[in-house]
């Protein structure tokens, strides 16, 4: 393994702790194989090294060469640990606060496994009844607006006040482009569980066809309206429902420990750290969609909460949620307690009793801390060791990008309607069926054709008769102004009406046929590509290889069997300079860092090799035994 390979897999052990280098006693047959000043590396912390090492980062070298291959990448650690001692990182601010913050995140999970899981429960019979009361059998079909200011919403109820269609207004006022160039119309049927918090209460509490309120969501403001329905049965939404109401329920038993235990150890906010909090976060400069607020020495040391013994100031508790960093929906004071609550408050009372339990001294736990700061420390070494690496210029992107011509490519993209169903006869007799209405639909194609060379109204397809299904389909299509627009555009755009025409007879069975999550609502429609395989199987391969306007298929992927129609393909191109700029500034300098701290490390071996002992007898018995 090479050096750059070793100081990957270095980084990988900083990353997830595998193993622990030496016990203070070992067994009697945990042969050492090498020895960093006083401390062993052994037969045992080898095996466990080797155990957890990812598939393509292990060694192509055999019997003992790979095992002196490891061992380097152990004796690595060592002497880098070694030397964060000598110079004293873990006494550094950085250090401290990452090794508390393991921590907390430790001894909370022991916490909330020990004294809060075990003491939620539900039964089937409260599961059955909260999925009659909540309404859980129901699933509805919606459509939105969406808007980012009040003044929009109220503009947008008011024309639906007036008398406008509420696809005409989602249309016009919605913020959400996808959706409003159907009306507002979402894909899917959503039950409670897909439902977000915000609105979940309200939107199920409509009847078929009611428009709800303006409501207020995390990102701004929706209108909703409700479409259709439908029914699931108790079988079907038993693990939303009790997902659910476990969830409920912890929520409650976290509220009623974390209350018991402020009480215990006397947890008190501090009125005037929260309104200069409140105050700073208010006044923050909007930059993008967030505001960036700053906090002076004397801010960041203000007391916001204090406990028996301790107390936390505004900059830790700012330091300790992410979200309040990040500036999301701060100037909301409900959601800045939520996060405080979260990530400042839970965290540290469950700390505190957990220490008061000895839970942080219990052997499992003591050794998993003792590896997390390890870990800790070297990434710290790292970061010193890398920390005067140059700045990226522009040019040295450029080159990068030169002669890199097929790392930054467009993924292959082949756009099909696909119909998917359970049985591999129903499929065949399908795909029969799109090649005999292709055969007698000479009049669609002809009409089509009088559309687009002579500028009729798409209104003309009422003149068909029914003679197949797909002429019934595009007619309940024009009944919609904003499909009838769609319709007209893709007359417009097309340039083989034929394969138009076949394109609707499939969007026209896949509404009415496919069994694929959403397929109905999207008649078929889907984008491939090559990394969505897991997802639909062997049909990518397949639209991939197949030319535009072809039907592929049956295909089975899961026990359930797909045809499908190529509509268009996108071949794969090169992505412009300024739209992977930063991806070439990442991987250059983590190609620079790695260097940087390749080089540090060589030097480190030889400042070390005094002090490094390889067991030779060892290594080579072990090499021989290895399979």
């Amino acid at each position: 393994m090479s050096i750059k390979a070793r100081g990957y897999a270095l980084c990988l052990l900083a990353c997830a702790p595998i193993f622990a280098l030496a016990s203070e006693t070992q067994e009697s047959n945990d042969r050492p194989l090498a020895q960093v000043g006083t401390e062993l590396i052994t037969e045992r912390d080898y095996r466990n090294f080797v155990a957890g090492l990812p598939e393509w980062t292990k060694s192509t070298a055999e019997g003992s060469d790979q095992v002196r291959d490891y061992l380097q990448t152990l004796v690595d650690r060592a002497l880098i640990l070694r030397a964060a001692r000598a110079q004293k990182v873990e006494q550094s601010a950085a250090s401290q606060k990452n090794i508390e913050t393991a921590r907390r995140l430790k001894v909370g999970q022991a916490m909330e496994q020990r004294y809060i899981r075990p003491a939620v429960s539900v039964s089937e019979k409260e599961l059955r009844r909260a999925f009659a009361a909540q309404q859980w059998e129901r699933q509805i079909k919606i459509a939105h607006i969406f808007v980012r200011t009040p003044a929009q919403a109220e503009a947008a109820l008011a024309a639906l006040q007036a008398g406008r269609s509420f696809a005409e207004v989602a249309h016009e006022f919605s913020q959400n482009r996808t959706t409003a160039a159907h009306g507002g119309q979402k894909p899917y049927y959503y039950s409670r569980s897909n439902a977000i918090p915000a609105v979940r209460d309200s939107l199920f509490s409509l009847p078929k066809g009611a428009i709800s309120a303006i409501l207020p969501v995390p990102k701004g403001y929706e209108i909703f309206k409700i479409l259709a329905e439908r029914t699931a049965s108790y079988q079907q939404m038993r693990p939303q429902v009790l997902k659910a109401v476990m969830q409920t329920r912890l929520q409650a038993r976290r509220r009623a420990y974390i209350d018991s235990l402020a009480e215990l150890f006397q947890w008190q906010e501090v009125a005037e750290g929260m309104d200069r909090l409140t105050h700073i976060l208010h006044r923050g400069a909007p930059e993008g969609d967030k505001p960036v607020f700053y906090l002076s020495e004397a801010d960041a040391a203000a007391v916001l909460y204090t406990y028996q013994g301790g107390a936390i100031s505004l900059g830790e508790a700012v330091r300790r949620s992410q979200f309040i960093r990040q500036g999301r929906y701060v100037r909301d004071s409900l959601k800045v307690a939520s996060y405080l609550e979260r990530d400042v408050k839970v965290p540290q009372l469950l700390l505190l009793q957990g220490r008061a339990l000895g839970i942080d001294q219990e052997p499992a736990i003591a050794d998993w801390l003792r590896r997390k700061k390890e870990e800790i420390l070297i990434r710290q070494m790292r970061r010193r060791a890398t920390a005067q690496q140059k700045p990226i210029t522009e040019q040295e992107m450029r080159t990068h990008y030169e002669a890199h011509p097929t790392s930054y490519q467009t993924s292959s993209k082949v756009e099909v309607v696909e119909i998917q169903v359970e049985q591999e006869a129903q499929a065949r007799a399908l795909l029969a069926q799109v090649r005999a209405d292709q055969q007698q639909a000479a009049p669609l194609i002809a009409l089509l054709a009088d559309i687009k060379e002579n500028g009729r109204e798409v209104s003309a397809l009422h003149s068909l008769n029914d003679e197949l299904a797909v002429y019934g389909w595009l007619k309940q299509r024009l009944s919609s102004p904003l499909d009838a627009a769609q319709v007209a555009t893709e007359i417009a755009n097309a340039t083989d009406l034929a394969d138009l025409t076949a394109t609707y007879i499939v969007r026209q069975l896949a509404a009415l046929h496919s069994v694929r999550h959403g397929s109905r609502e999207a008649e078929g429609r889907y984008a491939l590509y090559w990394h969505e395989t897991p997802r639909f199987g062997p049909l990518v391969q397949a639209a991939m290889a197949a030319e535009v306007g072809a039907l592929v298929g049956p295909l089975e992927h899961h026990g359930l069997y797909s045809i499908a129609k190529i509509v268009r393909r996108s071949a794969a191109g090169r992505q412009p300079f300024a739209d992977v700029q930063q991806r070439i500034a990442h991987t250059l300098r983590r190609e620079r860092e790695s260097e940087l701290f390749g080089q540090w490390l060589q030097a480190l071996r030889t400042d070390a090799a005094g002090d490094v002992v390889f067991f030779d007898d060892h290594i080579e018995a072990l090499g021989q035994a290895a399979p």
